[in-house]
């Protein structure tokens, strides 16, 4: 995003009376100490001018340097990604190649700044013209880019809006604890406005939202004929709407303090016109005949697929049947294009009888076309909804597929019964080497008289060093007979102490496991806390090392206390006792450490007694919110949903829904994280089956979104 000069009046131009003052503000700020000046106005008043004059003047004085960045919605868009990217670029010739990664981008950006420049650097002035124009720039000071600013660095901001939006984006750069003037730049009249080119009303979306419309009058925002891909400047208009359109949703939200079925399908609405806008945006069907728009529906269709598999799961079997009932429609009319088998195989896993078969037999077609590695564990997925003999075939294929590599095949837990029964089958004419570690695999998944067998083989085909990971021999541990445990023993650096003391302790020397996970614990008070709390869990109460994980726990600094708790949540309760694990939880406050509280009361929601959970749940939303509403913690916080309260879960949705997505699309609205799927549980927690119902409907009819035109393609 390169710098350039915004339309409205140029920097030489002569000033209006309320520009002059503004001038004299601006010039006020220049000759204090104070890092911050926030400008507002309204539109036409005069802020690009000042801006560009300012920049103007600072290029002209000695030892300053000037980066300016001018946000419009017409370019493109304008994301605090591209904003970051082009003050990085400004800012130093060092920069070749900005990282794409927004977080780390922040982070880059924020140490140059907030370091600022050395005594014989010129002063740095940085100047953002228009950035409430910005679709994403984030809501919590906390996290703002800007809100540190070195000794030698001065930053100028321009906003729309009056005092009131003013102080909003104060908080909202993390400008509160600084220094800031906050300069007002009175209108222009409407003969000076025309004369500038400014429109002499604000646009529909700006007009609406201001004025409180109803949801309902802002809903067309939402619609294809409102979001045209006719080129990059409509795309970035359209954005802005839906961005007016989800801050009044979010009003709504807060109002009712729960979701109601209107609002949950006008979320859903208004995220899948967002993620629509973002594919239309990466495809550019406008610069291009030839654009791919084929593939990012294809792949909706697999995520809405996915997403009302999850919904289904969230109400009552008798709604269930209709909302599995569209899954299975859009399997049917276009999974045999999509490109995820594990998309098919879902689906089908949801399925029954012959409908089963026929998706499965789907997402077979679909794997033998895959050269990804994931191919062979996509083909016995596969498998296990494929009638036996069918079955055993198909795991062959796979085994042959994988050159018979365990990890390939087998590459974590959580393989089906049938297709556990089917690859051992099949593997059987495996090397022995080989064939051990795939039953070591599938020893979770394999019936009962299936796995005594499994664990006879092993028992026999034993030989030194022949697991050649953690994994596997944590899958065996649990049935080793005393004299295989004891040549276990000998391996400790493959065998993994946790699970070898678990053994020990279920063969009733719990002596012997204490000893050995203290042994290989070493002298680190954190890791001897976490051999203990693991074995903890293995003990009876009564049995259980209190007093030494006790005395261990206070040794730890606040961040790995709250790091035990969040590893083991339900030995922490048991063992520390369910209030001092909630307060360990609470007492840790470094920002660097609000990820590991997050996830921590998230899990302590469901290993505390019954009436603290609520509680903890409570916790963890408000720490979501103040942590900048960390991502990578929301897989957590969403297990913690039944125990949420609706106005929070409600909430929660609103903000992360699409918005928290680190690849927008519109399959991400569906599927992946922050996606409808990923969110489901909260959105019941949040509206009931009404809402989730209501949900499901809007995913359904969500594939208008570029259907003219990739239909259009694939005529072609």
């Amino acid at each position: 995003m390169r710098p350039k000069e915004k339309k409205g009046s140029p920097a030489g131009a002569s000033l209006t009376e309320g520009e002059e003052r503004a001038r004299e503000a601006i010039e006020r700020w220049r000759a204090s100490p104070a890092p911050a000046c926030l400008l507002h106005g309204a539109p036409g008043a005069g802020k690009a001018a000042l801006c560009a004059r300012l920049v103007a003047e600072a290029r002209e004085r000695a030892g300053v340097c000037a980066a300016v960045v001018h946000i419009e919605r017409s370019r493109r868009f304008a994301s605090e990604h591209e904003i970051l990217t082009s003050l990085l670029q400004q800012l130093g010739e060092d920069v070749l190649r900005p990282p794409r990664d927004l977080l780390k981008l922040r982070s880059e950006l924020r140490n140059r700044l907030a370091n600022g420049q050395d005594e014989d650097e010129p002063e740095l002035l940085l100047v953002l013209d228009g950035l409430d124009e910005c679709i994403d720039w984030p809501h919590d000071g906390r996290i703002s880019t800007l809100r540190e600013l070195g000794k030698h660095v001065r930053c100028a901001v321009s906003i729309s809006g009056g005092e009131s939006e003013a102080h909003a984006w104060r908080e909202r750069l993390g400008w509160n604890g600084v220094d800031a003037h906050l300069v007002e730049i009175a209108p222009v009249s409407p003969a000076a406005a025309e004369s500038r080119g400014v429109p002499s009303g604000a646009d529909a979306s700006a007009h609406l939202a201001l004025g409180g419309a109803p949801v309902a009058s802002m809903l067309a925002f939402a619609e294809p004929s409102w979001v045209r891909p006719v080129s990059a400047e409509a795309l970035a208009d359209a954005l802005v709407d839906l961005r007016r359109l989800r801050d009044r949703l979010g009003e709504e939200v807060e109002r009712c303090r729960s979701l109601t079925p209107n609002l949950a399908a006008a979320l859903v609405r208004c995220a899948a016109a967002q993620g629509a806008a973002a594919t239309l945006g990466d495809a550019e069907p406008w610069a291009s005949p030839d654009a791919d728009l084929v593939t990012p529906r294809l792949d909706a269709d697999a995520a809405r697929a996915l997403s009302l598999v999850a919904l289904a799961a969230e109400v009552s079997p008798s709604p269930r049947a209709g909302v599995l009932e569209k899954a299975f429609e859009l399997a049917d009319r276009t999974g045999a294009r999509w490109s995820s088998p594990s998309a098919l195989i879902a689906v089908a896993e949801a399925a029954e009888g012959e409908r089963r078969i026929r998706i499965a037999r789907a997402a077979l077609d679909v794997a033998r076309c895959s050269d990804g590695g994931d191919a062979p564990r996509e083909l016995v997925a596969a498998a296990g909804l494929l009638p036996e003999e069918e079955a055993q075939e198909i795991a062959a294929e796979a085994i042959v597929r994988a050159g018979g590599a365990p990890p390939t095949l087998v590459p974590g837990p959580g393989v089906g019964e049938a297709s556990a029964v089917a690859l051992e089958r099949a593997s059987r004419s495996l090397p022995a080497p080989q064939r051990i570690r795939v039953l070591a695999r599938l020893l979770a998944g394999l019936p009962a008289a299936a796995r005594a067998r499994a664990v006879q083989e092993i028992e026999r085909n034993w030989s030194p060093w022949c697991f050649e990971n953690e994994a596997e021999a944590a899958a065996v541990a649990p049935h080793l007979t005393e004299p295989l445990l004891e040549r276990a023993l000998e391996e400790v650096p493959v065998w993994p102490v946790h699970a070898l003391g678990a053994r020990l302790v279920s063969l009733g020397r719990e002596d012997e496991a204490r000893a050995l996970v203290l042994r290989w614990a070493g002298s680190s008070a954190g890791y001897q806390a976490d051999a203990l709390l693991r074995l903890g869990e293995r003990l009876p109460p009564g049995r259980r090392p209190e007093k030494e994980i006790k005395a261990l726990i206070e040794e730890l600094a606040p961040e790995e206390r709250c790091n035990s708790i969040k590893e083991h949540p339900s030995a922490s309760v048991a063992i520390l006792g369910a209030e001092a694990a909630l307060r360990i939880v609470e007492d840790c406050n470094e920002l660097s450490g609000s990820y590991v509280r997050i996830v921590a009361l998230a899990r302590l929601a469901r290993a505390l007694p019954e009436p603290m959970r609520a509680e903890a749940a409570r916790r963890a939303v408000l720490a979501f919110e103040a942590g900048g509403a960390d991502a990578d913690a929301l897989g957590d916080l969403c297990e913690a949903a039944p125990w949420m309260s609706p106005a929070d879960a409600a909430r929660l949705l609103s903000t992360c829904l699409f918005d928290a997505s680190g690849s927008p699309s519109l399959a991400g609205v569906f599927q992946g994280w922050a996606s409808l799927t990923q969110l489901a549980g909260v959105l019941r927690r949040a509206g009931g089956e009404e809402a989730v119902l209501a949900a499901s409907d809007e995913v359904a009819i969500a594939g208008r979104w570029l259907h003219k035109m990739a239909i259009s393609q694939l005529d072609q």
